[in-house]
C-alpha cells in the first residue's frame, strides 16, 4: 500500500530537518568547547607567566612589566595570537593601578573580552587581561568546519527539493498515465467497435446486396480502421523513439504539393467548416524530410487545428525560405492555449483541458510526436498562442 505523497514528502523534511538541526547543535556545541578552551589557555597563561614573574623578583613588590611581557610569550605559545594589553587593578575599588595601554579610557572595552588573575593573598589586587574578541578568533579556527557545514546544509535542502519535485512529478506521471490508459482503451476501442459494427451489417443483415449500402459500410470500415492504424503508429513510434532507434529515410519533398496535399486530405473528412490557405515562398521550396514520418508531423497540427476549435475554423498553413532555413508555420483561429499549459503540451501523455468543447479525442501523444520527428530532422519547434485568439507552431529547419 502506497503512502500518500504528502505523508513520505512530510517524513523526508522531518527526517532532513533532524539532519540539519543536529548538524548546528554540533557546531554550537564545537565552539563552545573551543572558546572554553581559549580561556582555559588564557587561565593557565596568567598563572605560568605570574610563577616566572615571581621567579624573578628581587623584592616584594610585583613586577608589572615582566608579567605583562611573560603573559605574551605564553599565550604565543598556546596560540592565542590576538590584540592584547594587560591591566593591574584594584579590586575592592575598581580601578586601573597599571596598564600596557596609554589611552586606556579611548578604547573601545567592547570589543575585548576580560580574564582576571589575582595575586595577592589578601584578593585586593590582580592581573586583567583584555583580550580583543576570541570568540571571532574561534569561528576563524573553524572556518573551514563551517564552511563544509554550511555546504552539507545547502546541499541537503536542494536534495530535498529536488527530491519532493521528483515525487511530485512521478504523482504526475501516475496519474497522465492512467488518464492514458483510459484514454487508449477508449480511442482504441472505438475504432474497433464501429468497424465490427460495420461488417456485422454486411454479412448478417442483406447490406451486401445494396451497393450503395455496401460501399457506405466499407467506406466507415477502411476510415475507421485507417483511423486505429495512425493511433498503433504513434504508439509504436513513441517506443521506438525511446530506444533511439527511430531511422528516418530521407527523400526530397516539395512542400507546396505536401501542403496541398494535406488540405484535400482533411477537407475530406471533416464535419465543420474548415479553411485551409497555402502559403509557400518559393512555390518551389523541397526539404529532405522522410516521407512517413514528416507529412504525418504537419498531418498532425493540421487535426489539432481543426480539433481543437469552434463550429470552425481558418487554418493558414505557410513556408519561406530564407538564408539557407525553412520556417514552416501552421496558425489557426481556434480556442488557444492556456499560458500555464504551453510550457507542457510537448509532454508525453499531456493533454490541455479543452473547456466548453468536450468530444476532443486523443490521448496526449500527437504534441510530443511531432516534437519529436522536428528534432530528429534536426529542426527546432516552438508556440505562439491566446486563449480565444488561436495558436501558432513555428518549424525551423536548416536546408
Amino acid at each position: 500500500m502506497k503512502l500518500h505523497i504528502k505523508i513520505i514528502a512530510a517524513f523526508i523534511f522531518l527526517s532532513l530537518l533532524s539532519v540539519i538541526g543536529y548538524q548546528i547543535y554540533w557546531i554550537k556545541s564545537f565552539y563552545k568547547e573551543q572558546l572554553a578552551k581559549i580561556e582555559t589557555d588564557v587561565a593557565i597563561a596568567m598563572r605560568d607567566a605570574d610563577y616566572k614573574e615571581i621567579s624573578l623578583r628581587i623584592d616584594l613588590v610585583p613586577n608589572f612589566s615582566a608579567y605583562s611581557n611573560f603573559l605574551q610569550i605564553e599565550l604565543i605559545r598556546k596560540g592565542i595570537s590576538l590584540e592584547s594589553f594587560v591591566e593591574k587593578i584594584n579590586l575592592k575599588e575598581n580601578t586601573i593601578v597599571e596598564s600596557t595601554q596609554s589611552n586606556i579610557l579611548q578604547r573601545n572595552r567592547s570589543d575585548f573580552r576580560q580574564y582576571v588573575f589575582p595575586f595577592d593573598s589578601e584578593g585586593i589586587y590582580a592581573y586583567r587581561l583584555n583580550l580583543k574578541q576570541p570568540e571571532l578568533f574561534v569561528l576563524k579556527q573553524m572556518s573551514g568546519i563551517l564552511t563544509g557545514s554550511v555546504l552539507m546544509i545547502v546541499l541537503i535542502i536542494f536534495s530535498y527539493f529536488y527530491l519532493y519535485r521528483i515525487i511530485l512529478r512521478q504523482k504526475s506521471l501516475d496519474e497522465i498515465k492512467s488518464d492514458f490508459i483510459n484514454n487508449m482503451t477508449h480511442e482504441l476501442k472505438t475504432p474497433i467497435s464501429v468497424a465490427y459494427a460495420a461488417t456485422d451489417a454486411l454479412l448478417n443483415y442483406g447490406m451486401i446486396e445494396d451497393p450503395v449500402k455496401r460501399n457506405q459500410y466499407l467506406q466507415i470500415s477502411k476510415e475507421q480502421l485507417s483511423r486505429l492504424s495512425s493511433l498503433v503508429e504513434q504508439i509504436l513510434t513513441m517506443s521506438v523513439e525511446e530506444r533511439k532507434n527511430l531511422k528516418l529515410v530521407p527523400e526530397t519533398i516539395n512542400l507546396s504539393e505536401l501542403f496541398l496535399h494535406l488540405k484535400n486530405q482533411y477537407l475530406l473528412n471533416v464535419d465543420k467548416k474548415v479553411i485551409i490557405n497555402i502559403d509557400v515562398e518559393p512555390e518551389s521550396i523541397i526539404i529532405e524530410a522522410d516521407k512517413i514520418h514528416f507529412p504525418n508531423m504537419i498531418g498532425n497540427l493540421i487535426e489539432n487545428a481543426v480539433k481543437y476549435s469552434g463550429e470552425s475554423v481558418e487554418i493558414n498553413l505557410s513556408a519561406k525560405e530564407n538564408n539557407g532555413k525553412i520556417t514552416i508555420s501552421v496558425k489557426d483561429n481556434g480556442i488557444g492555449i492556456p499560458p500555464a499549459s504551453l510550457p507542457k503540451i510537448f509532454d508525453r501523455f499531456y493533454r490541455v483541458s479543452t473547456g466548453n468543447i468536450h468530444n476532443v479525442k486523443g490521448y496526449g501523444l500527437g504534441l510530443h510526436y511531432v516534437k519529436t520527428i522536428v528534432e530528429k530532422h534536426g529542426g527546432k519547434i516552438s508556440v505562439k498562442s491566446k486563449e480565444g485568439v488561436g495558436s501558432e507552431f513555428i518549424i525551423i529547419f536548416c536546408n
